[in-house]
C-alpha cells in the first residue's frame, strides 16, 4: 500500500461559533471532518491516512466545554480534556474511577489537548475512557440540527467505525450521578507508564443494597473490536453478597467472555490472563468504593 503524505497547508480550517453553524459546514464542505483536539486525527492526515479538504474546529464553542451536574446526571462537553475530567470536583466526588480512566491516556501533553469526545469518537477499541463510561451508564448526545440520546454501549459497531451519522456532531456525553452505595473501578496494563495504549483496560460497577449486591456491571477494552460489556459475569453477580469467592467466578466468566488478538503489544492468551487478573482487581476496588473505603 502507498502512503501518501499530506501537508496540513493543503487544508481549509474553518471555525464555526455554534453546533448548528458545525453541522451546516459538516453538510455542505466537501471531504471535512471534524477537529476537537486533534491527537489522533492531525496525526492520520500527515501520515496520508485519511484525506481531508476541510477541517472543522469545533474549539470555539461554548456550548461543547465544561462540567456541570443538572437533574442528578453530569455532563460533560465533548470538548473537555482528559486533565480537567481528573481534576473535576464534581467527577472526584461522584464517579472518581473516570479520573483513574483519564488519568491513564498517554501522557500529561496529550491529556491536556485530547477531549472526550474525540477519546469515543475515534473508536480505537483500546481507547481507556469507553470502558468507564459504559460501566457508569453513560450516553452520548448527538447533533444533527436534531438532537438524540442514546447508550454509550450501543454506539460503537467497529473499529474506528460508530453508528454516529455524516452529519452529526457529538456534543456531550451524560453520566448519572450513581446511587449511594455504588463503586466503580478502572484497570489497566500497558506496556509502559507514559503514552501507551492498554493491551486491556477493564471496569467494573457495583451498587449494593444491604448486604447484596444489587447491580453490577464489568466492561471489558482492547479485546475485542469494540467495548465489550462481559454479560455473564455481570449476570453472576447480582443478588449474591459479594465474597473472594464470587469475584474469582466472575473473573473467570469475563476471561471467556473477552475475544482479543495477538498483535506486536500482546498475545491472545495473554490478554485473556490479563482479563482474568484484572477483572478481580476492578471488583475488590469497586466494592471497596461501594463500602466507603475509599
Amino acid at each position: 500500500m502507498k502512503i501518501v503524505l499530506m501537508s496540513l497547508s493543503d487544508i481549509r480550517l474553518h471555525k464555526p461559533q455554534s453546533i448548528a453553524e458545525a453541522v451546516k459546514l459538516l453538510g455542505e464542505l466537501e471531504s471535512a471532518r471534524l477537529l476537537a483536539g486533534g491527537t489522533d486525527l492531525l496525526v492520520d492526515i500527515k501520515q496520508g491516512l485519511i484525506q481531508v479538504k476541510n477541517l472543522i474546529s469545533l474549539q470555539e464553542i461554548e456550548e461543547l466545554k465544561g462540567i456541570e451536574e443538572d437533574g442528578g446526571r453530569i455532563r460533560i462537553g465533548a470538548l473537555v480534556t482528559p486533565q480537567q475530567i481528573l481534576s473535576s470536583s464534581l467527577i472526584l466526588q461522584y464517579i472518581p474511577a473516570m479520573a483513574d480512566a483519564a488519568r491513564s491516556v498517554a501522557s500529561t501533553q496529550i491529556r491536556s489537548l485530547a477531549t472526550i469526545g474525540g477519546n469515543i469518537a475515534s473508536a480505537v477499541p483500546s481507547a481507556d475512557l469507553p470502558p468507564a463510561l459504559i460501566a457508569a451508564d453513560a450516553t452520548v448526545i448527538l447533533d444533527c440540527g436534531i438532537s438524540r440520546e442514546l447508550p454509550l454501549s450501543e454506539f460503537f459497531t467497529g473499529p474506528r467505525e460508530t453508528v454516529c451519522g455524516a452529519g452529526e456532531v457529538m456534543t456531550s456525553v451524560v453520566i448519572p450521578c450513581p446511587p449511594p452505595q455504588t463503586g466503580l473501578s478502572y484497570q489497566k496494563v500497558a506496556p509502559r507508564e507514559a503514552n501507551a495504549l492498554a493491551v486491556v483496560g477493564v471496569a467494573s460497577r457495583m451498587t449494593l443494597k444491604g448486604t447484596k449486591i444489587e447491580k453490577a456491571a464489568i466492561v471489558l477494552g482492547a479485546v475485542a473490536p469494540t467495548p465489550v460489556l462481559a454479560a455473564k459475569a455481570s449476570d453472576l453477580l447480582r443478588g449474591r453478597e459479594p465474597s473472594a469467592g464470587l469475584f474469582d467466578k466472575a473473573a473467570a466468566l469475563a476471561k471467556e467472555e473477552g475475544k482479543p488478538i495477538s498483535d506486536i503489544r500482546a498475545s491472545a492468551w495473554y490478554r485473556k490472563e490479563l482479563i482474568q487478573i484484572l477483572t478481580r482487581r476492578a471488583l475488590d476496588e469497586a466494592l471497596a468504593r461501594a463500602q466507603g473505603q475509599t
